[in-house]
């Protein structure tokens, strides 16, 4: 071996004469394919080997390799590079390769580059978006207000930086960057989809990261068109693997075995109670203002909580801080208008502002069976200004209102409103923080008056929630992340009131008040170019501080809360997270997660339709216990040339799972606390993923096998029932066919097997009334399901209108193509012989849609 003055020679004459010979000798690197069993070897035996097996020349100063280190990693057939950085990583060394001869030199101090990822034309913020250093085989990710940091060894380097939709681009860095704010612009690929690099960029985040993405493609997944014609992003999560809608028409969401309460849904931060307009047939998320939809349905984040199941979170757009802009459309549903531009100053600050209605009486030729009157209105707004390359601040809200009315002119008012006020720090040039203070509110004001009656009497519903939240990212080194933050809401419940308010009313169910503090960790550590590990903890307090009186559970007999000690409930909770993605060779990679989660919101609803905007929330407290799930799941990719097949597996234990006894009232119940019932749950399955791109034509099959289990004390006699969503079987399929760069085709099929059903076995008398008897508990199922919509999209603006961002699209689709009568709900009466009668009930059949969309 070479000693340390030929070592410094060799150096100063490769950097002197071959300058650019560090990026060559990496490629050779590349090629050089070793095999070495590194296992309880330390790194100067190792390098002897190399040397001694492969012919190389090496020049190094032992004094700089950390002797104390004891590998353990087997190669076969690897790349040399690869096993240099396995040996290096977390080390302050650098290496280059001249001629065959191997050079390594302690680096100097590092340097940290911090700035933005944003779109070239609206300077609107690009979320995880991916920045790779091909020359350290790391990589990083912007955060969620596109914030980027890296720190490099002193040295020159190429960033590739890419995001979905948008062209890739590199990007020179080196240490003069370091004092500034490099914002990194990304042009958009256009709207064809063959110019869209999908493939390469998911090819890449798993190279390079090992990150399992479930985000959503929105500017291609909006142009699917769903019922008459309207773009909405519940339907399209409805299309995901593990997650199903359960009843036609409907927003709701039930992931992987669990109920639709357990879903945490948020805008801009905000909490949705309640997602459908329409009882369904659209949700309030506006197809125009959204940008980002990111879901969790395991592994979930440490920064993340309060539900057992999954998280959708949705960010919406910032507004183009450079142009002003004119979009909207209309479907045969509804019709939307909005606007964005500049805010206060150009290229700061942007605005944004969305409106839309429904076409008058629109369930009056859909929801017959109703025959109710009905429509929505929805506003979005959203400001956000620059203040320096330090500071952000954000301003969004949101509000809808549905109405319907009965043919006896009752009627019934539902709606969410949530405001979130925003402020982005840049504290250092590695940490990252966001101080968010959140407002929610769900209410539902349901007539209940009687004809014949002057009184006006409205039965209220409502959760309103106030939340200050801080959220900040470490970002300790390119491969290393620390995120870490505190949040504290206050919850106030009117789970059923008659309005008017009257104190004397024995009806009403009394208020509830909360408060819920929470406070998390996680380190996310890239261990190698093939392992990560992404740990953490979320630590969580609950205070049930409701006054009035509550009643004994199982009695209906009430009883007044004697002392403070009494009306404070308290619960805590620890929820360990964990996430071990691990990359095998270039094509496959592995993840195994597991989590633990509380949720101490609950609510009372009736399932039998699974859409009803009449939602009780209630928290935890003397009677009822916080819900509690373990989950340990696991996800294997394979990537194919322009596709990737998966299989993804769970396992769910749940505890203190809520369910009412049969025929609990929802209305003019003060009881009904004491009608709940709590015990265990339990749920399983596999998923099956293809996604294949053959030339202009894509395809994707999904199926999912699952099953999902309630075991509660009251309930079906104490034994173990399915759960109102287990659905075992369900194959879901898409083609879609791009004919030139303006004609998009695209078809969707489902079928699965029919919901859970709890049909009356006969009738009986009971004091002068005939009553039904019922069968065990969801013993019986609806037919199989099945569905096919067709959907064409034609882009009708010139190239020279695409690039000023000027859009205009016509939508055609057939929903139902089959004319398939799939059940909504069954009821039961006795004929004149006495036997039992069922009709079934069904949502609209075959329907055309047409809808335009523009944007100038």
């Amino acid at each position: 071996m070479k000693g340390i003055v030929l070592y410094r020679f060799l150096l100063f004459f490769g950097l002197f004469i071959l300058t650019g010979s560090k990026s060559l000798g990496q490629n050779n690197l590349a090629d050089i394919q070793v095999s070495i069993d590194t296992q309880n070897k330390e790194i100067i035996q190792i390098l002897t080997e190399i040397h001694r097996n492969y012919g190389l020349s090496m020049s190094y100063d032992e004094q700089i390799f950390n002797k104390n280190i004891i590998y353990g990693r087997n190669f076969n057939k690897s790349s040399l590079e690869e096993v240099l950085h396995y040996l290096l990583r977390d080390s302050r060394i650098g290496f280059t390769m001249i001629n065959r001869a191997l050079i390594f030199y302690k680096e100097d101090k590092d340097f940290t580059i911090k700035g933005r990822v944003v779109d070239s034309l609206s300077g609107e913020s690009l979320i995880g978006a991916t920045l790779m250093i091909p020359e350290k085989n790391k990589s990083s990710l912007s955060n969620k207000y596109g914030f980027y940091s890296l720190t490099l060894p002193q040295g020159d380097y190429s960033c590739f930086v890419s995001y979905l939709g948008y062209k890739t681009r590199a990007v020179r860095l080196n240490s003069q960057l370091e004092d500034g704010y490099v914002l990194i612009k990304l042009a958009p690929a256009g709207l064809s989809l063959n110019e869209v690099v999908v493939d390469i960029d998911s090819s890449l985040i798993v190279q390079y990261t090992g990150h399992f993405t479930d985000k959503i493609n929105w500017p291609r997944a909006r142009r699917n068109a769903f019922y008459k014609g309207e773009a909405d992003i519940m339907k399209v999560l409805q299309m995901q693997n593990g997650i199903n809608g359960l009843t036609e028409g409907g927003s709701n969401l039930f992931v992987r075995g669990s109920g639709k309460d357990q879903n945490l849904i948020l805008l801009d931060e905000a909490v949705v109670y309640n997602p459908s307009h329409l009882f369904g047939l659209t949700s309030v998320f506006n197809s125009d203002i959204l940008k980002n939809t990111q879901v969790y349905k395991d592994a979930l984040p440490a920064n993340l909580g309060g539900r057992l199941s999954s998280i959708m979170d949705m960010s919406t757009r910032d507004g183009d801080a450079n142009n002003f802009h004119v979009f909207g459309g209309a479907s045969l549903l509804v019709t939307r208008l909005g606007a964005e531009g500049p805010f206060i100053k150009k290229g700061k600050g942007a605005f944004i502002a969305t409106a839309r209605t429904s076409l008058s009486n629109v369930l009056n030729t859909d929801y017959r069976l109703f025959n109710v009157k009905g429509n929505y209105s929805d506003y979005n707004i959203k400001l956000n200004y620059t203040l320096d390359n330090r500071n952000r601040i954000y301003l969004s809200g949101y509000y809808g209102q549905d109405k319907v009315t009965s043919s006896n002119k009752n009627t019934n008012r539902w709606g969410n409103w949530t405001s979130t006020l925003r402020w982005n720090h840049v504290h250092s040039s590695r940490l990252f923080l966001n101080l968010s203070a959140i407002f929610s509110d769900y209410h539902n004001k349901l007539d209940i008056s009687k004809p014949e009656s002057p009184d006006n009497q409205i039965w209220l519903t409502r959760i309103r929630d106030l939340s200050l939240k801080s959220d900040f990212t470490y970002f300790m080194a390119l491969d290393r992340t620390l995120d870490f933050g505190l949040q504290g809401t206050l919850h106030r419940f009117k789970p059923g009131e008659i309005s008017p308010i009257n104190s004397n009313n024995e009806d009403n169910i009394f208020r509830a008040q909360a408060y819920d503090y929470a406070g998390y960790i996680s380190f996310n550590w890239k261990v190698d170019s093939a392992f990560r590990v992404i740990i953490g903890t979320r630590v969580n307090a609950f205070f049930n501080t409701s006054f009035g009186r509550y009643y004994l559970l199982g009695t209906g007999q009430s009883k007044p809360l004697a002392n403070d000690a009494e009306k404070k409930k308290s619960y805590y909770g620890l929820e360990p997270r964990l996430s071990l993605q691990y990359k095998l060779g270039a094509d496959y990679a592995l993840r195994l997660g597991y989590s633990r989660s509380y949720q101490y919101l609950q609510l009372l609803q009736n399932d039998e339709l699974a859409f009803s905007s009449l939602e009780a929330w209630v928290p935890a407290g003397p009677n009822i216990k916080p819900q509690y799930a373990d989950v340990f799941s696991f996800r294997v990719n394979r990537l194919m040339y322009k596709g990737n097949i998966g299989l993804e597996g769970y396992w769910k234990k749940m505890g203190n799972q809520v369910e009412l006894i049969d025929h609990a009232q929802l209305i003019l119940n003060p009881f009904i606390e004491t009608q709940l019932r709590q015990g265990n749950g339990r749920a399983y399955g596999l998923e099956l993923s293809i996604n294949q791109r053959f030339g202009d034509l894509s395809a994707s099959m999904l199926y999912s096998w699952s099953r999902s289990f309630r075991k509660i004390n009251g309930i079906n006699k104490g034994k173990e029932y399915v759960a109102n969503f287990d659905i075992p079987h369900v194959l879901k399929s898409n083609l879609s066919y791009d004919l030139g760069r303006s004609v998009h085709f695209s078809a969707f099929y489902t079928i699965h097997t029919g919901r859970p059903l709890t049909y009356p076995i006969g009738f009986m008398e009971y004091e002068g009334i005939y009553v039904p008897v019922y069968s065990s508990r969801n013993s019986q199922r609806m037919p199989t399901f099945s569905r096919l919509d067709l959907n064409c999209s034609v882009d009708l603006e010139t190239s020279q209108q695409r690039q000023r961002g000027t859009r205009h699209t016509l939508n055609f689709g057939l929903y139902n193509v089959f004319n398939q009568r799939n059940p909504l709900y069954y009821s039961f009466s006795e004929d004149s012989n006495g036997n039992l009668a069922i009709k079934k009930n069904s949502f609209s059949g075959r329907v055309p849609s047409i809808s335009y969309a523009m944007r100038f």
